[in-house]
């Protein structure tokens, strides 16, 4: 884990505490209690009794101020996600962003791109589930010159079609990059499959058609009504105070319309899922996701249904993999967002052979043994991560903004630790039970390999 300045007693208590969890001999510690940050004077004090929350105009901050380095990580949030497209703009606000770059009002053309290149920060944008995050890392010296180029990106892109055509065929070729190969296919195909017509059924980067529809007069349009700042969480983590915060956003982002945009969590009901889609690859290793829908983010069995998946995750990797050697890459990824999912995913040569053996593992989790778990020591490699994440202002931001987007309170971040702890094995096997029932498979490979009845049976 890499140690980070502002771990409590410089982090030597978080790692006694993770090693006694790793033995897992100190079911009461809460090492991620212990975490601290410095204030202006230097002291050491708990995570959320500096982090605040407030408004410039109408746009909503969260911010954690934390003096011990000169780092700063500034995340804005754009709500929606997936539910902000429709099949013709999917890619849209991606796109929109990436040909930002490429000029603003006050930094034309050129300009921008060195601009940026002066301050030596980092941009990102990442177009996801429920939100599209665009934002920068920069040293303290540096947020005000970071910050008129970031805002001039969001506000004020000039869009000139030359610029939007060369990203569009970026993005296009991205997108058929990802068709040309089987895994990337597959997850593709697994999306459009699982999710067809409903919440997150449309690709936040576009596919190869809607991007080819986009021009700069719809990415205009799309910028006049939808920067608006009732879509908008602004999340700041690291060396800065509140009045530099406000000042920067109040001279920019604030100003920008309210608009009507009111946040919530997906409300998806999933259709009976078909066994399988299959799709024929000339390939000697075949591709197998199933995609199983789980609670929302807000339910009470939200933890016990990602320790659900991550307890099937080990042990499909462990038979599948480990034991008979099947597959180089065996799991069950977790897909965390304002409606989670599961899943089972493998590559192999003898997609039959997987299939009984997934299907066992799958019915083990539904009917876990009380005993057979030790929940602490399971539940350890959570705080692991946890507590690893919390050594980066971006980590911390987006453990902020997630509190407050799908539990409602930015404060309840400093919880899920203890949601996972509580996880019992009766709560296991319900979640197990619940969700694991209704999977949608994808398969892409040699389909004389397999037979549809294989899937048939989950």
């Amino acid at each position: 884990m890499t140690r980070a300045p502002w771990l409590a007693r410089s982090g030597a208590a978080c790692v006694a505490a993770l090693a006694c969890y790793s033995l897992g001999g100190c079911a009461s510690a809460r090492p991620e209690q212990k975490l601290q940050v410095a204030t202006a004077t230097g002291r050491l004090v708990p995570l959320d009794s500096v982090t605040v929350s407030y408004t410039v105009g109408g746009l909503q901050v969260i911010q954690r101020a934390n003096y011990a380095n000169d780092v700063v990580a500034v995340h804005l949030y754009l709500l929606g996600g997936r539910r902000q497209l429709t099949e013709a703009t999917q890619g849209i606000e991606a796109l929109l962003l990436r040909t930002s770059k490429y000029g603003t009002a006050k930094y034309p053309g050129d300009a921008t791109r060195k601009a940026w290149a002066r301050t030596g920060s980092e941009f990102d944008i990442d177009a996801s589930d429920d939100w599209t995050e665009v934002g920068f890392r920069a040293v303290t010296a540096d947020f005000d010159s970071s910050w008129n180029v970031f805002a001039e990106r969001v506000m004020h892109p000039t869009l000139a079609p030359a610029s939007v055509a060369l990203v569009r065929d970026q993005m296009r070729s991205t997108v058929h990059q990802r068709l040309i190969s089987p895994d990337g296919y597959l997850r593709l195909l697994s999306d459009s499959v699982t999710f067809h017509g409903r919440a997150y059924g449309y690709e936040p980067y576009g596919t190869e058609q809607s991007l080819g529809t986009l021009d700069s007069a719809a990415l205009a349009a799309y910028e006049r009504t939808q920067m608006v700042t009732s879509r908008m969480l602004l999340v700041v983590v690291g060396n800065l105070s509140r009045a530099a915060v406000e000042r920067a956003a109040g001279a920019t982002l604030a100003t920008l319309p309210r608009g009507d945009y009111v946040w919530s969590l997906p409300q998806d009901s999933a259709p009976p899922p078909v066994p399988v889609v299959m799709r024929e690859r000339p390939v000697a290793t075949n591709y197998v996701l199933g995609v199983f829908e789980g609670p929302p983010a807000s339910a009470k069995d939200y933890a016990a249904f990602r320790v659900a998946t991550a307890l099937l995750s080990s042990r499909v990797g462990d038979m599948v993999r480990d034991q008979h050697r099947l597959s180089y890459a065996a799991y069950a990824p977790f897909t965390d967002r304002g409606v989670s999912a599961g899943g089972v995913y493998f590559s192999t040569s003898s997609p039959a052979h997987v299939l009984p053996l997934v299907k066992d593992q799958i019915k083990w989790v539904e009917h876990v043994p009380p005993d057979s778990i030790d929940m602490p020591y399971f539940t350890a490699g959570f705080i692991f991560d946890y507590l690893a994440s919390n050594s980066t202002d971006d980590a911390q931001a987006d453990f902020l903004a997630r509190a407050q987007l799908y539990q409602g309170d930015y404060r309840k971040a400093s919880d899920a630790m203890e949601e996972l702890r509580n996880v019992t094995t009766g709560d296991v096997r319900s979640a197990g039970k619940r969700y694991f029932s209704r999977i949608q498979f994808v398969y892409v490979g040699d389909t004389t390999r397999v037979s549809r009845k294989d899937f048939s049976t989950f």
